[in-house]
């Protein structure tokens, strides 16, 4: 059986690469991560079928935000909505200095330690504390959804509460764990989706004006 410390080191590392990263593919690389770190911890209740859940959601997200940005960007030219740019906050106050979401990453690590022994979740969640890397991906998510400015940020914000939601709900248990496991989990994938689309909207360059040149 694998040891609970490396449970929640998967969980943990998996959150903060989620809630840090910035890149145009931020929402993807979430997606891939928080998947591939809460994998363990379901594989312990649910075996291959709760593992089978992530993945499926994760490689649904990948090819989703993949052909979205490809098909946006072979359509003609509009204005469009940069994800990565602050809807409400000019850019140098997107999410403040860096320091602050570690701040938040350190903020949700007692969040996460009370719902992990407070909350019952299963038979087997409160008994060996396995829920601690799920309400920490969930804590951080939505502490980045709070943080941000972007529709980027609120992608990723969905993607971590999304995953951590079908997780907990695979820990659970029951009859129907996983069916509403993968319903909980199905929002990864279209938040993937949607970022990838306005991101290659907004790479597209717009046709040049007559008379402009010369």
């Amino acid at each position: 059986m694998v040891s609970e410390p490396l449970l929640s080191l998967a969980g943990v590392v998996a959150a903060v690469i989620a809630v840090m990263v910035d890149s145009r593919g931020a929402t993807l690389i979430a997606l891939v991560v928080v998947a591939a770190g809460l994998a363990p911890t379901v594989a312990l209740t649910g075996g291959g079928a709760a593992v089978l859940v992530l993945a499926i959601a994760a490689a649904a997200g990948v090819a989703g935000g993949v052909l979205g940005r490809f098909a946006a960007r072979s359509l003609p030219w509009v204005a469009g909505l940069d994800p990565r740019v602050p809807a409400f906050a000019p850019s140098r106050q997107l999410f403040g200095p860096r320091s602050l979401r570690a701040f938040a990453a350190a903020l949700a690590i007692p969040i996460a330690s009370w719902v992990s022994f407070n909350v019952p979740i299963g038979e087997v969640a409160v008994v060996q504390g396995i829920l601690f890397p799920i309400a920490y991906v969930w804590a951080c998510g939505l502490l980045r959804m709070v943080a941000g400015r972007t529709v980027q940020d609120l992608a990723v914000g969905v993607t971590m509460i999304s995953l951590s939601g079908a997780a907990a709900w695979l820990v659970r248990g029951g009859p129907d764990a996983v069916a509403g496991a993968a319903a909980a989990a199905s929002l990864a994938p279209l938040a993937a989706v949607v970022s990838g689309w306005l991101a290659g909207r907004h790479e597209r360059r717009p046709p040049p004006v007559a008379g402009a040149t010369g």
